[in-house]
């Protein structure tokens, strides 16, 4: 991972308003960051170099437990400079990258050279999953001891899912000796055997479609075999009503958490009527009913936290008809702003458990990150929550451009992202007002 040390300078943001959930802030205060992290919260704070954060909205810095960085082997869709420069641009101090590359990092080699990768090249703190099995195959489970060894913060099956319960099992008892958490991609292959949602939508658009229960079936097996290892489970991208309401149930019986992502929030299967590739995404777009579940399962805490599921294509494999494109979105940069017109705006959901579930919850998964106190990581997201801009290829920092909201006036703004204390992100430049 990338450890991101902290910059040894003193800085003080001033005069935002801080919004921690974790420790119950929410004022007009000032921060000062010393040796990469909080080193005093108050009033009327002063230090070395200051920035003028009037009017703009403090959070601790966003965590996304998935996301695709395509290195090794598709640099050219994304690359862990362009990645982490996307996260920054969103407002994310921390990624966790998916294993499902080429090679596949199932090895410890593999895995060894793209942790040394990230600490030369990342700008955010950078953890690597490692795949469950060899190949993402479903049959073979890797070395997970050393995997963790190499520097795996966890496994994962995501891309494709483990479709043998065994293997599953007992990947799942492997992983809890290991003392790694296990991230799953929750799809049962024998279901989803179409490439959009099965429902009205895919009727009138004439495409092939998987029914819901192909999610449902995955995630019911997933939570059972949880429930029966005691391994340390995180369900990613929940999609339907009904797998949000199963993990809710089995969050009594087992070690489980669970996540969604901003276009299952905030989208819906009628937009595959005009057939583009690019709105393919695995899983599929839902109805309004599941969208609405889903958000419902998100605002009371059943689903733990949002998670974006960033995607980079090359236009190529978008441009296409929906049933040849390559499934999948960028997430990063649009993330926050998305959830922040649609819920929050859209009166949803409400701005503190938005920070909750992009901040504190993923934090608190990752470990020791998502909150604003004394002795915390010096990472921090400022926001303008007034300032309304048009998402478009040009504004975007991944190398890719195949985001769902092209075009779309979006509300709240990233201006400004800090990791270890150091400013990484600044989209204003010398105006953002620090001074010395």
């Amino acid at each position: 991972m990338s450890t991101r040390s902290g910059s040894t300078e003193e800085l003080v943001v001033r005069g935002a308003r801080v919004l921690d959930p974790c420790s119950e802030l929410d004022a007009l205060l000032d921060v000062r960051l010393s040796g990469g992290r909080v080193a005093e919260i108050g009033e009327c704070l002063r230090g070395v170099r200051e920035l003028d954060a009037d009017g703009l909205h403090l959070f601790p810095g966003f965590v996304d437990v998935h996301a695709h960085w395509r290195t090794p082997g598709r640099e050219d869709e994304e690359d862990i400079e362009s990645g982490s420069a996307a996260a920054a641009a969103g407002g994310f101090t921390g990624v966790v990258m998916m294993p499902n590359t080429d090679p596949v990092i199932d090895r410890p080699a593999v895995l060894g050279g793209l942790v040394r990768r990230i600490e030369r090249e990342s700008g955010v703190r950078a953890y690597v999953a490692a795949a469950l099995h060899e190949g993402l195959k479903g049959e073979r489970l890797t070395e997970m001891r050393l995997l963790k060894e190499a520097g795996a913060f966890c496994v994962s099956d995501d891309g494709l899912g483990t479709q043998n319960a065994g293997v599953l099992r007992n990947a799942m008892l492997y992983a809890k000796t290991a003392g790694l958490p296990v991230i799953l991609h929750c799809e049962d292959h024998t279901l989803a055997t179409g490439v959009i949602h099965e429902g009205i939508a895919s009727a009138l658009a004439g495409v092939p479609g998987s029914p819901a229960s192909a999610e449902d079936a995955a995630t019911a097996t997933a939570l059972i075999l949880a429930a029966e290892t005691g391994a340390r489970v995180h369900i990613t991208h929940v999609s339907t009503a009904l797998s949000a309401a199963l993990v809710g149930f089995f969050k009594r019986q087992a070690d489980v958490t669970a996540d969604t992502t901003p276009h299952h929030l905030t989208l819906t299967d009628d937009l595959i009527g005009s057939l583009e590739g690019m709105w393919r995404v695995n899983p599929p777009l839902r109805p309004e009913e599941d969208r609405a579940g889903v958000r419902e399962a998100l605002g009371n805490g059943t689903l733990d936290f949002v998670a974006t599921d960033h995607a980079p294509h090359a236009s190529e494999e978008k441009e296409l008809p929906l049933e040849e494109a390559a499934p999948g979105f960028l997430g990063h940069e649009t993330a926050f702003a998305a959830l922040y017109t649609e819920l929050v705006l859209g009166g949803k959901l409400s701005l503190r458990r938005l920070v909750e579930a992009m901040s504190c919850a993923p934090g608190r998964w990752v470990g020791g990150l998502g909150s604003i106190s004394a002795g915390a990581p010096a990472d921090l997201a400022l926001v303008d929550l007034s300032e309304e801009w048009t998402v478009s290829e040009r504004n975007l920092a991944s190398r890719s451009r195949n985001s769902p909201y092209l075009g779309k006036k979006l509300t709240g703004r990233i201006v400004g992202t800090i990791v270890g204390g150091e400013l990484v992100h600044d989209r204003i430049g010398a105006a953002f007002g620090v001074r010395a």
